[in-house]
């Protein structure tokens, strides 16, 4: 059994179990820390602490995953808001350089989230955060164009002490992201991820992205580090590109599609390249290859494409477009025609941010086939879906090359998927916001005794028993909102493997 040391950006589920249930998907097992060294929201984790955790568990370990905010700040929310000097994070990535296994590593650039809300950012964001997302476009146009125009508008509206501590900050995890770099193409990291989340074709974040890029090839450093967007799912990503490695089933293809080719070209919300850009990032960063076009490939990795019919989030959509459940049948019989035919399929639904889009969910279930997917998601930014997708997918293809295949683990993940992205988010997540009278666009708090908790199990528990092919049942008792907010939810879901193939129904 293959171990990996995985210290992930905080205790999140898509951050810290995700990547657990993926390197189950391969009878692998991931170590965590305990969770006294690590952040609980905007607490930091004890960053000397998990130090000497990972210093430990890397002995004992084949090969290790580590957030880099989390080693050297102490969490994700640690590096926007703390304030820790480069040296001190510097230092304490020195560990790094004693671990005899390969190390992969993800850094994240810092995001300019246009909303009041501070619970993930510094204190100032409320009311200052929707002005710093539009100086930080303008900033960018700026940069690009040489031209200030609403440069000065967008300045004046922010005060200058924290348009300078949003500076400095930036400038510091810039300079964190440089280090990382270093890191990578000196080889004390096996490879890198560097993500870019909550961003837009215009940001501060972008160009950091872009620099970063020119700096990855001028070191030459292009086979060892993935540039692209998203966050939460980049341990994940490298968890499966470890798997691959240590697995040595030999390289798994990809060919990429979508009902509409020409949707591949859509810039997804919160995002800042084309969404087939992106998917092709996700694949390079679990260590796969892309095939354009290829039937031969591996994996059809089949991408539901933004539509911008709304977000989730924000509240239940309001509004289809007159193509929506066509695109959706669409690809959902597609998807079952590759599964007739013996193909390995993923399906990635990114057509609204923050949850699955109902249609294709629905469609896929009854074409009686969504049990023999080799992966499913629709959560969150375009980003977070395809690298949930892509680093469950191949890390199933590569283990049934090599014979390490769990398939209750990967059943069991892709249950969870379902009823997370599509039970939980498009539909019982709304109803528990509009019971709380949660406000759109800003995070909420879930007391813990507030019987709207006990309706969320049982509808999960119900959504989950109601899946056809898994044989699939929840644990109520198992369903917690992790930072007590209805954001993110975890649970339990087990599904009756090794029952007989059955064949899709139209």
């Amino acid at each position: 059994m293959h171990t990996i040391a995985l210290l992930p950006l905080d205790d999140r589920p898509a951050c810290s179990r995700l990547p657990t249930q993926i390197a189950a998907v391969a009878g692998a097992t991931a170590l965590v820390p305990p969770a006294g060294l690590m952040p609980r929201l905007r607490e930091p984790g004890d960053a000397e602490g998990l130090g000497e955790w990972l210093r430990k568990a890397a002995e004992r370990a084949d090969a290790a995953v580590v957030s880099l905010e989390t080693l050297g700040h102490g969490g994700l929310i640690a590096s926007r808001t703390q304030a820790t000097t480069v040296a001190q994070v510097a230092a304490r990535w020195e560990v790094l350089r004693g671990i005899a296994a390969p190390v992969h590593g993800v850094t994240l650039i810092t995001r300019t989230p246009d909303s009041p809300d501070a619970m993930e950012e510094p204190a100032y964001w409320d009311p200052h955060g929707p002005a710093l997302h539009r100086l930080s476009a303008a900033l960018h146009r700026a940069e690009e164009w040489g031209e200030p125009d609403g440069l000065t508008a967008a300045r004046e509206a922010v005060p200058p002490e924290i348009r300078a501590d949003f500076a400095r900050r930036r400038l510091r995890n810039h300079a964190l992201n440089l280090t990382a770099l270093e890191l990578a193409a000196e080889g004390v990291l096996e490879s890198l991820v560097v993500g870019a989340d909550d961003t837009a074709p215009w940001a501060v974040a972008t160009a950091e992205l872009r620099q970063l890029g020119f700096w990855r090839t001028r070191l030459e450093a292009d086979a060892r580090v993935a540039v692209r967007p998203g966050a939460d799912e980049a341990t994940s990503t490298l968890v499966a590109r470890t798997l691959l490695g240590l697995l040595d089933a030999g390289p798994v293809t990809v060919t990429i599609e979508a009902v509409d080719a020409s949707g591949l070209d859509r810039v997804a919300p919160y995002e800042n390249i084309p969404v087939g850009r992106t998917a092709a990032g996700q694949v390079e960063a679990c260590g796969a290859v892309v095939h354009a076009g290829d039937a031969d490939a591996d994996l059809v990795l089949l991408v539901h494409t933004p539509d911008g019919d709304g977000d989730w989030a924000a509240g239940p959509l309001t509004k289809r477009h007159t193509a929506a459940e066509r695109t959706a049948r669409a690809l959902a019989d597609r998807a079952a025609a590759y599964v007739r035919a013996g193909r390995a399929v993923a399906v990635a639904d990114c057509a609204q941010p923050n949850g699955s889009d109902p249609l294709l969910a629905d469609a896929l279930l009854r074409t009686g086939t969504a049990h023999r997917l080799t992966a499913y998601a629709g959560w969150n930014t375009a980003g977070n879906t395809l690298g949930t997708v892509v680093a469950h997918a191949v890390t199933a293809v590569a283990a049934r090359r090599a014979g390490r295949f769990d398939e209750r683990a990967h059943l069991d993940l892709l249950a969870h998927r379902f009823t997370e992205d599509h039970g939980y988010m498009t539909r019982l997540r709304a109803e528990a916001r509009a019971e709380l009278g949660s406000v759109p666009g800003r995070h909420d708090h879930v007391p813990a005794d507030h019987p709207v908790r006990a309706r969320l199990a049982a509808g999960l528990d119900a959504y989950a028993r109601r899946l056809p092919g898994f044989g699939a049942h929840l644990d109520p008792a198992s369903v917690h909102l992790p930072w007590h907010r209805t954001f993110e939810v975890d649970f339990d879901v087990r599904t009756a493997a090794h029952r007989p193939v059955e064949e899709p129904t139209a």
